[in-house]
């Protein structure tokens, strides 16, 4: 049971001028952080600068503006929850990024850059704009509900997204490295697909491979928070640690492809072929820590025993419903790895 300090935030509010803004977002040591992942996300230009312009000339206007949201680091520092596109669009335009367009109460600012707005720049940096700070003592699950609430508009961010910004530190560094693996950068993506991946889908995927290694004995069913958890848990990860993470998912990549060439991680019983997951998850926690020379030696054995996993009515039964049930889970690996040991130990 959650206490009620467990549930409430410990917040400060503060009314931050433009200009001071803009001299935390791009000081040498960023005190103020736009994440990178965030500002790819950034859409107020997708159709031209108009919508851009019109927030600067809502701001000379005076026209009041919804409050920012930062999360507190324990360094001082702040991580923008809410308000991206609006701090954005303010840095963006403070560095001459674009000119206004489509101004309709301020028309003689038409097609200018901040440079050259005169008398009305000085306007302009003392605006300011409520943030209110989620202090550092903030519970971590509670920070990452407010990220939850406050990013259901059109940018919403990913939970992988949320982990990257509560969770910096050695393991999300590790991940992030090991999401650019060609095999996990481009999983599920065919050759002409037009698909892109643009909400750290990669790094959740090295995240569950680290993350559902165990017996889940304390998985409830719900996969995001598990997850959640272990970027919590395993947020400092020692270099030592780092190392050992970093070659275990390396070696069993290798393994999977080495064993199932081109069809890795994909049902063999299909026709048209695709990869799963659920075939990823199942792999590369049976192969960890499995002698490679094994594994080669009994390749063929592995593959058809695999494709007769594939046709079992039972394992099938865990592919309808919710895949990611702790019963599922667990079924396919008792399923699998059963078959995987007779594959091995056969003469």
């Amino acid at each position: 049971m959650l206490n009620r300090e467990d549930k409430t935030l410990n917040l400060y509010p503060i009314d931050y001028p433009f200009e001071t803004l803009f001299a935390r977002i791009t000081a040498k040591t960023p005190k103020l952080i736009l994440d990178p992942e965030f500002q790819r996300k950034y859409k107020w230009d997708k159709d031209g600068w108009e919508r851009s312009s019109k927030f600067i000339e809502s701001c000379l206007m005076r026209i009041p503006l919804p409050s920012c949201y930062f999360a507190e680091y324990d360094d001082g520092r702040h991580m923008v929850i809410d308000g991206v596109q609006r701090l954005t669009t303010i840095a963006k335009f403070f560095q001459d990024g674009f000119a206004l367009e489509g101004m309709t109460a301020f028309k003689e600012l038409e097609g200018k850059k901040f440079s050259e707005i005169g008398d009305y720049r000085p306007e302009l940096e003392s605006t300011t704009i409520r943030c209110i700070i989620l202090r550092k003592e903030n519970p971590k699950h509670l920070v990452r509900e407010i990220f939850s609430r406050l990013n259901q508009g059109a940018v919403k961010l990913s939970d992988q997204e949320i982990r990257h910004a509560i969770y910096p530190g050695k393991l999300d560094h590790l991940i992030s490295q090991l999401a650019q693996t060609e095999e996990i950068k481009n999983f599920a993506i065919g050759e002409n697909s037009k698909k892109t991946k643009d909400s750290l889908e990669a790094e959740e995927q090295v995240l569950r491979f680290f993350a559902l290694k165990g017996n889940l004995e304390d998985y409830d069913d719900k996969l995001s928070k598990y997850l959640d958890k272990f970027m919590g848990l395993k947020q400092n990860i020692t270099s030592d640690e780092e190392d050992r993470m970093s070659a275990d998912f390396k070696d069993t990549l290798r393994k999977c492809k080495l064993v199932f060439d081109e069809d890795i991680f994909m049902n063999p019983t299909k026709e048209r072929r695709r990869q799963s997951m659920v075939f990823y998850d199942l792999l590369m926690f049976s192969f960890s820590g499995m002698d490679e020379k094994a594994l080669l030696e009994k390749k063929e054995r592995i593959k058809k025993k695999f494709h007769e996993l594939c046709k079992l009515d039972e394992f099938q039964k865990t592919l309808s419903g919710r895949l990611q049930n702790k019963s599922s889970i667990l079924r396919r690996r008792h399923l699998w790895g059963k078959l995987l040991k007779e594959a091995i130990e056969q003469e």
